[in-house]
């Protein structure tokens, strides 16, 4: 239950009446630049001389804000004490998610002190002195106050009976009020837990068993494992299955399996698919087999149940939430509602560490798919218990407590791809679009899904592709398009141009056990877009010849590979590409020159940007100063940003009896901006970016131009 006594309030600060229509005076505002600056700020009918009084009384509020602005402003605070306090008064700067109006107020970005005899600042208008930390606002459902701040206290007890009968009401009203959630059921995982209470001391009995031809309702748990299992199905444990069922040791199983296993009764079903048990754990043909089935076994799915909460298999995620720990800030302030009569409501703010940080569950790359396939997803987060389905959207009633809306800060929302991909196309047949259209989108739907999915974790790294292959074959089926390893035929060799995003002192290793071919994101770590990959779509100038995959299973068709080798056709150049002190440098050769003479200075090339795709000069115990690279001409970039040619710098590998072509791997991607001048950029970097040094006399557009096409292959 929620404690108003928790939330300091006190003579002093129960002065900070938050009105916010009470704007600085229109005197202090001289332009149009600050006028938009301070748009968001409104005043308190209080002053420093107010807050120094009510921090020597310890006012929990004053005594925040005078060690915050001391800290931030140290001498000119201290300035500012010692003048006339009483000319200079307290505000603040209000935030909605509506972005356009003032309601719902959710959030205070800071608190601060408007200087009115002090000149003002074009960006930050009077108010120079603001404390950092954006503050959450809320307040309760009987409160006047309600209908303007609609965030409510979290609900600290997230597996209460109470809570979880919630949970049960919001999927018995979409199963039978939601016409955009209706689907029909045809089918159940291979494997599956049956779970009934055995005795009111909350022990549950839990069998696997085969289904069959049963069809049954059932829940999905996404969740992380963060680690080995202390308990999962293995062929031995299997062998022990007698009569198609198999009790298992309740005791024994991951404390997440064990919430999950409680939520799935509370919701009144009996079935529950758990990956950890429901697929035999050390059999490669039956993990291949039933990661294959993903996508129907979470479409088919009543609901999934996430323990966001959970960063590992062996915590709760129904454990009471303990703001105590987390909790920096917590007071009461009068809130003036904005009616006629001037209503004064209550507005807790409070300060909760990691408040807006996502939940685990979207830092793991596994959990991204089991998003996406799901029709329904009862989500346990840090700070509330949430439902969604097609229906729900941000209606009231969704959410056990806290923010109405899913906070802008998780990286990924919900994407229902089966319902909303179909519809979509037949919303695009239906007004005329071209087929071709249509599947540029579908695309680009995916380009954006690899964004998203990229940055994440893995525990194994060698799941890179398998951890997508269940959306990699939803999409799939809706375009006639041939899978290669993470990117589709249609599109290359153009959108061989991914580029890794990360900074240089967060880029991965290569990676030392094969997850996918050089040419695909797959085979490094990290996270990647495709950005110089459009650019150049409409002026590729490589060709692909011809395509050598070899899948591990050939009935996975979106799973991982054992080796992937493109055979292309374009034009290239050989170079060094070096490193040193003061950044990196690529020499230009020509064939029959040495590439390493006293007596000739090849020249560097201007105007280029590296993207290395790994740590290429880290590898090994002597990290290299010089790789030998050749750089391969994909396209061309004609967008407004982006000119100029675009390919792959890569690193050839020894002829062999096995491939009589040249043969390379693919080390990164460049791009030569005709657009940069040709001064200024000695040793730039920007991000994962690496400019060369800049050379004057010349600029490197015509890389190309006297090159003779070869055909090569990347593996």
């Amino acid at each position: 239950m929620f404690d108003p006594t928790y939330y300091h309030s006190c003579q002093f600060c129960q002065k900070f009446v938050i009105d916010l229509d009470k704007k600085p005076p229109l005197d202090d505002i001289s332009n149009d630049q600050e006028e938009e600056a301070t748009k968001g700020i409104f005043l308190f009918d209080v002053t420093l001389k107010d807050v120094l009084e009510g921090a020597s009384n310890r006012c929990h509020l004053c005594v925040w804000l005078d060690r915050g602005w001391e800290d931030l402003y140290s001498d000119r605070y201290k300035l500012l004490t010692k003048a006339s306090t009483d000319r200079v008064t307290v505000c603040a700067e209000s935030y909605s998610m509506s972005l356009i109006e003032r309601y719902p107020f959710d959030e205070l970005l800071f608190i601060g002190l408007w200087e009115r005899d002090a000149p003002a600042d074009p960006k930050l208008g009077k108010c120079r002195i603001r404390c950092g930390g954006v503050s959450d606002v809320f307040t309760t459902k009987d409160d006047p106050a309600n209908q303007f701040i609609l965030t409510r206290p979290i609900n600290c007890r997230p597996g209460s009976p109470e809570n979880l009968a919630l949970a049960r009401h919001w999927l018995e009203e979409c199963l039978h009020s939601h016409p955009n959630c209706r689907a029909e059921q045809t089918s159940m995982p291979r494997r599956i837990l049956r779970v009934c209470e055995a005795d009111a001391s909350g022990q549950f009995e839990v069998f696997i068993e085969y289904t069959y031809d049963k069809v049954e309702p059932f829940a999905a748990l996404s969740y992380c494992w963060g680690g080995d299992q202390p308990f999962k199905t293995t062929k031995s444990r299997l062998k022990s299955l007698v009569s198609g069922s198999l009790r298992l040791p309740y005791e024994e199983l991951a404390r997440s399996v064990q919430d999950a296993i409680k939520v799935t009764s509370r919701l009144g079903l009996r079935y529950l698919w758990v990956d950890a048990l429901c697929i035999i754990q050390d059999d490669e043909g039956d993990k291949i087999e039933q990661i294959a089935e993903m996508p129907r076994i979470y479409n088919q799915a009543s609901v999934t149940v996430v323990a966001a909460r959970s960063d590992r298999a062996t915590r709760r995620f129904l454990d009471e939430i303990d703001l105590t720990r987390t909790t920096r800030f917590a007071v009461r302030l009068p809130f003036r509602c904005p009616d006629q009569d001037g209503t004064l409501g209550s507005a807790y703010i409070t300060y909760i560490e990691d408040s807006k940080e996502p939940d685990p569950i979207h830092f793991r790359a596994w959990t991204l798919q089991e998003r996406y396939l799901s029709n329904r997803y009862l989500e346990f987060g840090r700070t509330q218990m949430r439902w969604t389905c097609a229906s729900s959207g941000t209606q009231d009633g969704y959410c056990d407590g806290w923010k109405r809306e899913n906070s802008v800060h998780i990286p990924t929302h919900v994407m229902f791809i089966y319902r909303e991909l179909q519809q979509d196309i037949e919303d695009m047949t239906s007004r005329g679009s071209s087929a071709e259209w249509i599947s540029d989108w579908i695309r680009s739907r995916w380009d954006t899904i690899v964004d998203h999915y990229t940055p994440r974790k893995l525990s194994v790294l060698t799941d890179r592709s398998l951890a997508i292959s269940g959306i990699a074959q939803v999409f799939g089926s809706h375009m006639k398009d041939e899978y290669l390893a993470g990117l589709w035929k249609s599109t290359l060799p153009s959108f061989l141009c991914w580029q890794v995003t990360s900074d240089e002192n967060e880029r991965f290793p290569r990676p030392i056990n094969y997850q996918g071919p050089s040419w695909s994101w797959t085979g490094i770590n990290g996270p990647v877009n495709f950005i110089l990959a459009r650019s150049c779509d409409r002026d590729c100038r490589a060709v692909l010849l011809d395509v050598d995959i070899k899948l591990v299973n050939a009935h996975a068709k979106y799973g991982s590979v054992q080796y992937g080798i493109l055979t292309l056709k374009g034009r290239l150049r050989e170079a060094t590409w070096h490193r040193n002190a003061t950044g990196d440098s690529l020499k230009l050769h020509t064939r029959g020159i040495p590439k390493v003479n006293d007596s000739y200075e090849a020249p560097t090339m201007n105007s280029i940007t590296m993207f290395p795709d790994t740590n290429e000069f880290e590898e090994g115990s002597k990290p290299s100063r010089s790789i030998e690279v050749s750089l391969l001409e994909i396209g061309n970039c004609a967008g407004l940003k982006r000119r100029g040619p675009v390919g792959l710098i890569l690193r050839a590998i020894p002829l062999s009896a096995t491939h009589s072509r040249p043969r390379f791997t693919r080390l990164g991607l460049f791009h030569i901006d005709t657009r940069l001048p040709k001064k200024g950029r000695i040793g730039a970097e920007t991000g994962n970016a690496r400019k060369t040094r800049a050379s004057p006399d010349r600029n490197h557009a015509d890389l190309f131009e006297k090159a003779i096409e070869e055909i090569i292959e990347i593996e």
